[in-house]
């Protein structure tokens, strides 16, 4: 979901909310977050605020409201507070796959800033205050004074759960670094990037995309798929595999342009290897449509300029409407390429089956008319007739 267009009404709405929250109180009593559902622009969206200390009980309150919707923008505005309740709130979100969103104002910071990471897109102002620090624990000294030591078993927690979210070690490292009594480290979109963590940056009315601003992580995974499609992809699709080589090499100086080549050393290495057993897995052909698509949603060019057929010939609805979608370009070109592999590479009779069974596939394809879903739909099945 883009925010340029709802970004005036939605601050018009958290400015209904806003009740000025008072920093955490390392001692005495502290009230739970404010945590509301709020109607979206949308009918099957909503908005989930959460302002305040996050407490006990919060995430039974967030998870209530969340089961009342589909869709969800979940606004953060809170110094932080307990680590197992936003934790919880994080894999919620997550599992979800909510947005999340910190604007400017009294800041996400400490297991705030956990939950705003969890989000399936992350979103932040270029002045937003988010920032991050070890969890830590209070304790009473000898002389009944309150004392702030790190808590081993908390920073393991929020530890692992970063890592199931996909945030690389360095970032991890990050969120864990500062002791208690440092001042809290901050994440700017810039040290963002820095830390792979991927951020739609929201100014005014204009955002720039996770795949305008890439991370070293992103850059390398578009590497090694540009490399991966040169590799194994050539025949499905009838691209020259210099033309992946030369748009992989081209990605690869961008990155190296923007943050230095030492850091993709290591990871080209972790990325080549998670692109083979990848392969080895899903298999090339599920692999290559992937990639592709991966790609192609990340911006970059792939090469492919239609569908496996002369689309200026096209004269059902159906053709029509898989020349004009490019998410079916790449599965038409894979089953064009197997069913003519298959057919030549078979004897007098197998090759008559393979011909006949295409003909009755045709026909089921056909019937989807212009349904884009019922298209995919035919591909993917079509690909697993195939033994792929």
């Amino acid at each position: 979901m883009r925010f340029n267009a709802i970004r005036m009404p939605l601050v018009s709405l958290i400015s209904q909310w806003c009740l000025g929250v008072a920093f955490w109180l390392l001692a005495g009593s502290v009230s739970a977050a404010e945590i509301v559902l709020s109607e979206g622009l949308t009918s099957d969206q909503k908005i989930i605020s959460i302002r305040g200390p996050i407490e006990f009980g919060d995430d039974d309150t967030f998870f209530d409201l969340a089961q009342q919707t589909e869709k969800a923008i979940v606004f953060l505005e809170s110094p932080g507070g307990n680590v197992d309740t936003g934790i919880s709130i994080g894999a919620e979100i997550a599992i979800r796959g909510f947005t999340t969103l910190v604007l400017d104002g009294d800041g996400c910071h400490s297991i705030c800033a956990v939950i705003w990471v969890s989000g399936v897109r992350r979103y932040m102002s270029p002045d937003a205050d988010i920032s991050v620090h070890a969890a830590y624990r209070l304790v009473n000294n000898k002389d009944g004074d309150l004392e702030l030591p790190e808590s081993g078993v908390a920073n393991a927690k929020i530890g692992a759960f970063l890592n199931e979210v996909g945030l690389s070690r360095q970032a991890i490292e990050y969120f864990t670094m500062a002791r208690p009594e440092e001042p809290l480290l901050p994440i700017t979109p810039a040290i963002a990037q820095l830390l792979d963590i991927d951020v739609h940056i929201q100014d005014g009315f204009k955002v720039t995309t996770a795949a305008e601003r890439p991370t070293p992580r992103r850059i390398t995974r578009q590497v090694s798929e540009y490399f991966g499609l040169a590799g194994n992809c050539v025949s499905l699709f009838g691209i020259e595999p210099s033309y992946w080589t030369a748009q992989g090499e081209r990605t690869l100086r961008r990155g190296h342009e923007l943050f230095g080549g030492e850091v993709f050393a290591s990871l080209l290495g972790e990325y080549t290897s998670a692109t083979k057993a990848e392969l080895k897995k899903t298999g090339f052909v599920r692999w290559c449509i992937a990639a592709e698509a991966g790609l192609r949603s990340d911006g970059l060019p792939t090469g492919l300029a239609g569908p496996s057929y002369d689309c200026g010939k096209a004269s059902t609805s159906t053709e029509h409407s898989i020349c004009s979608s490019r998410d079916l370009w790449a599965m038409d070109r894979a089953m064009a390429s197997l069913y003519f592999y298959f057919r030549e590479n078979s004897d007098t009779n197998r090759s008559r089956a393979f011909l006949s069974s295409q003909r009755k596939w045709l026909q089921r394809r056909d019937s989807c008319g212009a349904s884009v879903e019922c298209l995919l739909e035919r591909y993917s099945s079509r690909l697993f007739d195939f033994g792929v």
